[in-house]
C-alpha cells in the first residue's frame, strides 16, 4: 500500500512539473536576458560620408602650339606665376639645323606650377624637360608640358558608388575635414555630379562628384585627403527605434513587443520610414515608451499580432 502511495505521489509531482513547465515556457518572461529597447521620439538623419582628394577649381594644362624641342624652361614645380609669364621656349623643327623662329609658351592664368597628370597607374606625372621633343596642341597626341593651378579656390574630388550617387543633389551643403589638419573645419556644397560612370581597376562603377570648399586661400595642397559629410535627409520629432529591434520576413517588417500585462511578447507589424545605419523611423504599429525585444523571444506565438 505504501509503494502505491509513493508511486501516486511521484506521478502527481511529475505531472505537475510537466504542466508547470509548459505554462512557464508559454507565459512567463523567460527572455529576461534578451535586451529590450524603448520606442522613442526624436530626430533621425540619413548621412553621406566619403573620402576624396583636394583638387584646384581652376587648373590649366599647358601645351606648345607647335611640334619641336624644349630649348628653354623657365619654371619648376611649385613656382608661382602670373598670367602672361613665360614658362618655356619651344624650338620648332625636327633638328637643330632647322632655323625656325622659337615659340614662347606663356601662362594663361595666375597660379602654381604642378606636374602633368600621370597617364598610367604606374607612371608618375612630370614637367617637360630641357631637350625633350614635344607634340603641339593640334597634333594627334599633344604633349603636356606642365599644369598651372590656382590654389585659392579648392574642390574635393570624390568617387561615389552608383547606389549613393542617386541620393546626392547639386547644391547639397557639406562639411569637410582634412586628415592632415585635424582641427580644420570647413564647409562647402556639391558643385558637380558627373553624368557618366567610370570603371575602377577592380571593375566597380563609380561616379565622380566635386564638392566646392567655401573657404579660400587655405594653403592646402592638391592630393591631400579630405572627408566629406552631408545630411541627405532629416526627420524631426518622429518615432524611432534601433535597427536591432526591427525584423523582416518576405518584405514585411515587424517588431516583438513586450506586453507587461500578459508577461509575453507580441509580434506587431510596423510601417517604416527613413533609416540610417543605427535607427529607423516608425510610421505605424507602436507608441512612445513601448519596449521591444532585440532578439526573437521564445514564448511568442505567431498568431500574437495586433
Amino acid at each position: 500500500m505504501r509503494k502505491v502511495f509513493y508511486l501516486l505521489v511521484f506521478v502527481l509531482v511529475a505531472a505537475g512539473a510537466f504542466y508547470g513547465f509548459k505554462f512557464y515556457s508559454k507565459y512567463s518572461v523567460i527572455e529576461a536576458e534578451i535586451e529590450k529597447v524603448p520606442v522613442e521620439k526624436g530626430d533621425i538623419e540619413v548621412m553621406f560620408e566619403d573620402i576624396g582628394d583636394i583638387v584646384p577649381e581652376v587648373m590649366n594644362e599647358v601645351y606648345s602650339s607647335v611640334d619641336g624641342r624644349v630649348s628653354e624652361l623657365y619654371v619648376r614645380e611649385g613656382d608661382t606665376v602670373r598670367k602672361g609669364d613665360k614658362l618655356a621656349k619651344i624650338q620648332p623643327g625636327q633638328s637643330e639645323a632647322d632655323k625656325y623662329v622659337p615659340v614662347d609658351v606663356v601662362s594663361s592664368v595666375d597660379g602654381v606650377i604642378l606636374k602633368c597628370e600621370s597617364r598610367g597607374y604606374y607612371e608618375e606625372g612630370e614637367i617637360a624637360k630641357l631637350g625633350q621633343r614635344v607634340s603641339g596642341v593640334n597634333g594627334y597626341d599633344p604633349t603636356c608640358l606642365m599644369r598651372v593651378a590656382n590654389l585659392d579656390s579648392l574642390l574635393v574630388k570624390i568617387k561615389v558608388r552608383e547606389v549613393d550617387v542617386v541620393k546626392i543633389k547639386k547644391g547639397l551643403p557639406v562639411k569637410i575635414y582634412i586628415d592632415a589638419v585635424p582641427n580644420l573645419r570647413l564647409t562647402g556644397k556639391i558643385l558637380l555630379i558627373s553624368p557618366s560612370a567610370v570603371m575602377d581597376r577592380g571593375g566597380v562603377k563609380t561616379f565622380v562628384i566635386y564638392a566646392k570648399i567655401n573657404q579660400r586661400r587655405l594653403h592646402l595642397l592638391p592630393g591631400m585627403t579630405a572627408r566629406v559629410i552631408a545630411v541627405l535627409e532629416k526627420r524631426s520629432n518622429v518615432l524611432k527605434i534601433p535597427l536591432s529591434a526591427l525584423f523582416e520576413e518576405r518584405g514585411n517588417y515587424f517588431v516583438y513587443l513586450y506586453d507587461a500585462k500578459l508577461n509575453k511578447a507580441k509580434k506587431v507589424n510596423v510601417k517604416c520610414g527613413i533609416r540610417n545605419d543605427r535607427e529607423v523611423e516608425i510610421l505605424e504599429g507602436v507608441r512612445v515608451g513601448d519596449m521591444l525585444y532585440t532578439e526573437k523571444p521564445i514564448n511568442v506565438e505567431e498568431n500574437d499580432k495586433v
